[in-house]
């Protein structure tokens, strides 16, 4: 037998053939195990209660699923920010090109009536040039912080200069390179960071704005280790499975050790449901506490609006004495927002500033290639794996 960790060269086509079915196998055997397992879950909703009265968990919420209403978008303004980015590292310096958009989209009872952007339709991108050496790792930090500030800087300025219902992030609504910035540069740009989230999150509860972030592609593990911590113990005292289902269920638990949340999700739930919302702040502890007292007030579930694409994580800052509605609102209007196609589960207006906001590979190219016209012919820009002779 092939070990699925073992390298195999791709000219050995029949070893190679061997273990690419049995790569495929793996992933139907692991399908097959979340499949079994969220059928007998499906089965025991209706009777499990989650721990919500124990206030160290993180479970706010007694069901493990919740069906979704259909929000009325009528007179509702959505905004959606989204950005892009390019990096390229050269001898003796870093560019780093970097635009955001807010495509805003205004709704009446018959659906949308009009879409507008900030700071326009095509903004120019700003280029930033690092002159501070950096490693590649330390690049691609900067270059990611770079991008979410002024997405968040463009976020800011939209919901100053128009009267916004509801502002859609592309992502997270947290700081996402806390224990990373390591230099210089880097950490001056995380506290950059950190102040443009506060001010955010002040702005939209002082004008009552329902601050959300849809994770497109998430890879968290969060959600299955809190079923595997607080939600599956209860499973048999709580629940009415059979013998034969209690064993099938012991059998395959573990197969939430390696899915991500959302592998796992897929199965669990139908189009217009969503889980149980959780606590953002305890994954990990330490994760927001940059944030001081807002990052109490974040929260995430994960929805699943149309039937052929995984579900999404979305996350939101409750300002709100009522957090169920706050809940509620967040997941009917995202549910309606993200039916436009039956295979992308993603707001329209974040679609459209992706869209819009999208960087292509030329545009840093032809601004490297104009410094370099400015120096002499010898002056080399370019790192040697890119000017190979051949």
């Amino acid at each position: 037998m092939i070990p699925l960790e073992e390298s195999i060269s791709l000219n050995n086509n029949q070893l190679l053939e061997r273990k690419i079915g049995k790569i495929a196998e793996k992933i139907k055997n692991q399908g097959e195990k979340r499949r079994i397992l969220a059928k007998l879950l499906k089965k025991a909703k209706k009777d499990i209660q989650l721990p919500v009265e124990d206030e160290t968990k993180s479970i706010i919420e007694p069901d493990l699923v919740y069906p979704v209403k259909e929000a009325k978008l009528d007179n509702l303004t959505i905004a959606g920010v989204d950005g892009g980015v390019l990096s390229k590292p050269l001898h003796g310096l870093d560019l780093i090109l970097v635009r955001a958009i807010a495509a805003i989209f205004n709704y009446n009872n018959k659906g949308l009536k009009k879409a507008n952007y900030h700071p326009n339709e095509m903004p120019a991108p700003e280029l930033i040039n690092v002159h501070e050496p950096l490693d590649s790792r330390e690049l691609d930090i900067l270059t990611g912080l770079k991008r979410q500030l002024t997405e968040l800087n463009t976020a800011k300025e939209a919901i100053e200069n128009q009267n916004i219902d509801a502002l859609v992030l592309d992502g997270s609504i947290v700081p996402q390179y806390t224990n990373n910035a390591a230099r210089k540069k880097t950490k001056e740009t995380y506290r950059d960071l950190i102040n443009s989230f506060t001010e955010l999150y002040k702005t939209c509860a002082e004008k009552e704005i329902l601050l959300l972030g849809a994770v497109e592609d998430s890879r968290s593990t969060r959600i299955a280790k809190i079923f595997q911590k607080e939600i599956f113990p209860r499973i048999i005292e709580y629940t009415n499975l059979t013998e034969q289902e209690i064993t099938s269920f012991n059998n395959n638990k573990n197969i939430l050790t390696n899915s991500r949340d959302t592998v796992f999700l897929d199965y669990l739930l139908d189009p217009s449901e969503r889980s149980f919302t959780f606590k953002y702040a305890q994954a990990p502890a330490n994760l927001l506490k940059d944030l001081g007292p807002w990052r109490e007030k974040i929260y995430a579930f994960y929805i699943k609006p149309v039937p052929y694409d995984r579900p999404a994580r979305i996350e939101f800052l409750n300002t709100s004495k009522n957090l169920q509605k706050t809940i509620e609102r967040t997941a009917s209007l995202i549910n309606t927002l993200s039916a436009s196609h039956e295979a992308c589960a993603l707001p329209s207006v974040l679609i459209e500033a992706d869209a819009r906001a999208a960087l292509a590979e030329e545009e840093i190219s032809i601004l490297r290639d104009s410094i370099a016209d400015k120096l002499e012919p010898s002056t080399m820009l370019d790192l040697r794996r890119e000017r190979r002779p051949f």
